[in-house]
């Protein structure tokens, strides 16, 4: 029994994860910065408290956990 080879170059598959995972990031940043207290995306629901307008200004993010 042969093994089927794929007809794609490892350049292309780099690329097309590449823009895969750009694509998934430009969503989520989008969740990110959206107003919205409910968010539905392929199937998923987010209910979350928004920011009010007036304090976006202070808010500030951290990426580590303490």
């Amino acid at each position: 029994m042969s093994e089927l080879a794929l007809p794609i170059s490892e350049g292309a598959l780099l690329s097309g994860l590449a823009m895969f995972f750009a694509g998934c990031a430009g969503c989520l940043s989008c969740i990110l910065k959206s107003r919205c207290s409910e968010i539905k995306f392929c199937g998923i629901t987010i209910k979350r408290d928004v920011i009010p307008a007036t304090e976006l200004n202070n808010v500030q993010i951290s990426t580590t956990q303490s």
